[in-house]
């Protein structure tokens, strides 16, 4: 019995550390993709100045040109390593709301985490199954389907304005199977939630 008892005193003292390592990885992710949304949208700004700012600083690259941000990638440089000005503009202003939106899935990581610790001003207990959990968990959902939708709409522009000669796009639809995964998922912590609300009815 004494032995039992501390194995699962040592896995739960593994589980906590396991959930208090992944809180502060969490919260690592959410504002290092903050960061990164805020200096796309910097260097959008620096990018739409730059006839006014003196110095070629911008960028320095080769014919054919591709970048990638999060799944999606955009050819913004043609064949003679020209920069195509509307390419670069839909790959920045995407890349800062699909890095936005990673933060913001991240940050709902975060809390959950934290909630079902019994860490924030609404948790309600040390449990998983709670309200805000659940709601988080949709929120989650929705904001990758919305990482897709944003993806396939700058795809959609990029070939409207530049034309599908020019315009090479790549964009990565796990965002939106993710997205759908986590609203099944939601309704699973919603419905683990009324049991735990029926058993502690019953005691």
């Amino acid at each position: 019995m004494t032995n039992q008892t501390n194995g699962q005193e040592q896995n739960h003292r593994r589980m906590q550390g396991l959930t208090k390592a992944a809180t502060v990885f969490s919260k690592l992710f959410e504002v290092a993709y903050w960061v990164g949304a805020a200096g796309f949208l910097v260097g959008l700004a620096l990018f739409i100045l730059s006839p006014y700012v003196p110095g070629d600083w911008v960028f320095v690259m080769t014919a054919q040109e591709e970048l990638t941000v999060q799944g999606f990638s955009l050819l913004v440089t043609g064949p003679d390593a020209q920069l195509i000005r509307p390419a670069v503009v839909i790959f920045l202003v995407t890349g800062a709301v699909v890095l936005g939106l990673m933060a913001f899935i991240f940050r709902n990581v975060n809390l959950i985490l934290r909630t079902t610790q019994g860490l924030t001003r609404f948790s309600q207990g040390k449990t998983p199954f709670q309200k805000d959990n659940v709601r988080m968990v949709r929120e989650m959902g929705f904001a990758f389907l919305a990482v897709a939708a944003v993806q396939l709409t700058a795809s959609a522009l990029a070939f409207l304005l530049l034309g599908p000669e020019i315009a090479e796009v790549g964009v990565n639809m796990s965002s939106a199977v993710t997205g759908v995964l986590m609203l099944c998922l939601s309704q699973v912590f919603a419905l683990g939630m009324e049991m735990q609300k029926d058993v502690d009815g019953l005691v």
